[in-house]
């Protein structure tokens, strides 16, 4: 019990950074927003956070378990596809639906071998 109580506070402590520290680097100038003000910041910190959060997720399932190189080329399939997405739609919101979508298919792929 003691341990799942960790692993719950650990959880929480993680996807509360991952969401509070992209707003702070907007705060400080780090990366300049569309839109002034919180509401602008909140926004352009969703992005980044969701990416932040597809890529702990995805790295979630290696823990306590041999990591398989066939993870691995899912997880920087999924990564790249995010670099290209961001590159060409050239919107966020696309890129992160790029790489879901390619490491979701990579996976599956993955799956399918011997």
């Amino acid at each position: 019990m003691f341990i799942l109580l960790w692993i719950i506070a650990l959880s929480a402590a993680g996807t509360f950074l991952i969401r509070y520290l992209p707003m702070r680097w907007q705060e400080k100038g780090v990366g300049h927003g569309w839109m002034h003000g919180p509401v602008g910041r909140a926004l352009d910190a969703i992005g980044p956070a969701a990416i932040v959060a597809l890529i702990v997720v995805s790295c979630g399932s290696m823990l306590g378990a041999p990591v398989s190189a066939r993870d691995g080329a899912a997880l920087t399939l999924g990564l790249i596809a995010v670099a290209v997405g961001k590159r060409f739609l050239r919107s966020i919101a696309g890129a992160t639906l790029a790489g879901v979508l390619i490491y979701g298919l990579a996976v599956w792929g993955f799956s399918l071998l011997p």
